[in-house]
């Protein structure tokens, strides 16, 4: 087929309508502007079958497109739609509740405050809901206090997670129009042009943390807030695993740790800096990396939390970290901030991390003014093993690993 404006044309339109509505939903975002854009994905959501149904009718089309539709389509989040398509329209706006959860971070433990939950009817200012916080973290007694601020939407009276069913019925609706694209085999221009700007929206494709969770840290003494810039590298869906075998054939020498170091010396190496990068090994002998970045090392305990928060549910085995760290003599940073230390540093040096479920701690240091010389690296590397640092950072992770073991010895 061969048209100016394609069959698939107007279904795609109302797709993209539907997410650039959800696309305006933000976590800072006043209720009202937020139910109205909820409001219209749904209206936009629903449509797409709708104009669909009437750009196939007859066409010998209309057998493929229930195939489909019921391969994709029919389940719980799509009768979900339909139901909040319906109620949006006809009976009231939707019912929107937000929840904000504040983690404090320390070398020790991790708190977590009473969860906060807003309505249409009580909502404040997210900037208020972070000023109040004062006298609490004042309360801790240290210099700095390194804090995030987690957002999740629901609909009013439900537990489940309106990100999850959203990106649940994108998922699946993307697969439909993809399938129905192929069945139709037209060239449509406009079609590709809709395509490719549904591809570049953010919503369903920026990492959840990204969207809802700004990391922060208060400084006691000058009674400040900073909030972090963050930078997060994807190398594919979020629960995409790489057999383990891959990395060692890549790197078929030394143990695991070993592996980690290499791949990362020579990445530093070329590029002069690198990321804080986790390597999550499963039971299943397959793994993940998370690479990412932050103005403020709130956003590194955050990351190490979430880990050690997954280990027991998705089977997590060990956990890798590399990071960029500067060196100071400890007598001389007690009573500084972070941002108030820098000037301090003696040095910096490139660290990597590692515990595993039987608590085998490794890590090792190397001096960034030393990294191009080979002959320092192979004798850090093959040197005698000096005992394991134990990072504030990486205690959630100890602790959890911990835990389960002393349930498992019962």
């Amino acid at each position: 087929m061969n048209n100016p404006r394609g069959v698939l044309y107007p279904a795609l339109h109302k797709f993209y309508s539907a997410l650039s509505s959800l696309e305006k939903f933000e976590k800072g975002t006043n209720f009202f502007d937020n139910i109205s854009y909820l409001d219209s994905f749904f209206s936009e959501y629903r449509n797409i079958t709708f104009v669909l149904q009437k750009s196939l009718a007859h066409t010998e089309f209309n057998a493929t497109y229930e195939e489909f539709r019921d391969r994709y389509l029919v389940n719980d989040v799509g009768k979900w739609f339909i139901g909040k398509r319906n109620e949006v329209l006809k009976q009231q706006p939707f019912d929107l509740e937000k929840r904000i959860e504040i983690r404090i971070y320390s070398g020790q433990d991790t708190i977590s405050l009473p969860e906060a939950i807003f309505t249409i009817d009580n909502d404040v200012k997210y900037s208020t809901i972070i000023d109040s916080l004062r006298k609490t973290l004042i309360g801790v007694g240290q210099v700095e206090v390194m804090f995030s601020a987690e957002f999740s939407f629901y609909e009013r009276g439900r537990k489940e997670d309106l990100y999850d069913n959203f990106i649940s019925g994108i998922g699946q609706m993307k697969l439909f129009m993809m399938a129905m694209k192929t069945a139709l085999n037209e060239e449509c221009k406009l079609s590709d042009e809709l395509e490719k700007k549904i591809e570049s929206l953010n919503f369903y494709r920026v990492p959840k943390d990204m969207l809802f969770i700004d990391d922060y840290v208060f400084y006691c003494k000058k009674n400040n807030f900073e909030k972090a810039l963050r930078i997060e590298l994807s190398v594919g869906p979020k629960q995409t695993r790489i057999p383990i075998e891959n990395f060692n054939k890549a790197y078929p020498d030394g143990d695991l740790f070993e592996k980690f170091e290499l791949m990362h010396l020579v990445i530093f190496q070329m590029q002069k800096t690198l990321l804080p990068t986790c390597l999550v090994l499963f039971s299943d002998d397959t793994f993940q990396l998370q690479t990412f970045g932050g103005s403020l090392k709130t956003t590194i305990y955050r990351k190490l939390h979430e880990i050690a928060d997954r280990i027991e549910t998705d089977g997590i085995v060990a956990v890798f970290f590399v990071t960029e760290m500067y060196v100071y003599d400890a007598n001389d940073i007690a009573m500084f901030d972070s941002r108030e230390r820098l000037k301090h540093a003696r040095n910096e040096i490139l660290s990597f991390f590692m515990v595993d479920k039987d608590l085998t701690m490794k890590s090792r240091s190397f001096d960034l003014k030393k990294i191009n010389d080979f002959e320092y690296i192979a004798s850090v590397m093959f040197g005698k093993a000096s005992k394991p640092k134990q990072l504030e950072f990486m205690n959630p992770v100890v602790q959890k690993f911990n835990r389960i073991r002393l349930k498992s010895n019962g």
